[in-house]
């Protein structure tokens, strides 16, 4: 006989619920037997308890993953932009430098301590110069002679 065709006249228990049998017309054991009710053991709803605290972990960290990464990306885009900066204001920088020292020397050109401005202006009268003595033309025809 298989254990399915057994069936007890009073109310019976299978893993923790209350199943509930009629009589049975043709019983193979009589007599009057003691309910046993099967509680979950301590173990079971204590495993119970931490599965579903892991698929709570497993859970939280998937979406802290996600927000982990996108602000990884964004670092990684800010990085770029940083160091695109840094470039450029190196080299504004130099022009700058640049600057300052065509600044600086024009700043010690024009200030008193090389050269002073004019502040009058002197006129002198035209002085006649002895012309020079004038110089014969040369010929341009010359006999030249080729490899000798």
């Amino acid at each position: 006989m298989s254990r399915s065709s057994i069936r007890y006249m009073d109310k019976t228990y299978l893993y923790g619920q209350q199943v509930d049998t009629s009589t049975v017309s043709n019983p193979v054991i009589y007599g009057k037997f003691p309910k046993h009710i099967v509680k979950k053991s301590p173990s079971e709803k204590i495993n119970k308890i931490l599965s579903t605290l892991l698929m709570g972990l497993v859970v939280l960290s998937l979406v802290s993953y996600y927000f982990v990464s996108d602000r990884e990306k964004i670092m990684n885009n800010l990085g770029r932009d940083i160091v695109a900066l840094s470039n450029e204001n190196i080299e504004l920088q130099n022009k700058i430098d640049n600057l300052h020292s065509f600044n600086k020397v024009d700043a010690i050109i024009q200030g008193k301590t090389f050269l002073d401005t004019a502040k009058t202006v002197i006129e002198i009268p035209a002085v006649n110069m002895a012309s020079a003595p004038k110089i014969k033309p040369v010929p341009v025809n010359y006999n030249w002679s080729m490899g000798y």
